[in-house]
């Protein structure tokens, strides 16, 4: 579902008018209208999605992942070649075991650099 379709579901079960879910995030309601009826180019800030995502109650990974922005938090793993190149890699694991190695190992390396430490691989 496109994010402008689920914006207008969300904000119509919610019983919001465009007005005032424009003024609970602070943006023009004519520009929301846009974006529900797929007239827009470009989809708010990620900032204005987070903040759409409360008013409306809903998930706010999902509602960015649904206008194709990346979290803020995620900004630097999205612009890191080594982290694309792990994520492109790990798309493929289902195992729940596999991904807690995974994470065991990454709490291993973040303990160890916390300690000044280079590898511990070796």
């Amino acid at each position: 579902m496109e994010f402008g379709k689920k914006l207008r579901e969300l904000r119509l079960q919610r019983g919001l008018t465009l007005r005032e879910l424009a003024k609970k995030v602070n943006l023009n309601f004519t520009y929301l209208s846009k974006i529900e009826n797929g007239k827009v180019e470009y989809t708010p800030s990620s900032d204005k999605i987070r903040a759409l995502a409360k008013v409306l109650n809903t998930d706010e990974i999902e509602f960015l992942k649904l206008a194709d922005k990346v979290p803020p938090e995620l900004e630097p793993i999205a612009d890191n070649v080594g982290a694309i190149a792990f994520l492109r890699r790990a798309k493929d694991i289902t195992s729940t075991e596999d991904w807690k190695d995974l994470l065991d190992f990454l709490d291993q390396k973040y303990i160890a650099k916390q300690k000044g430490k280079k590898d511990i691989t070796k």
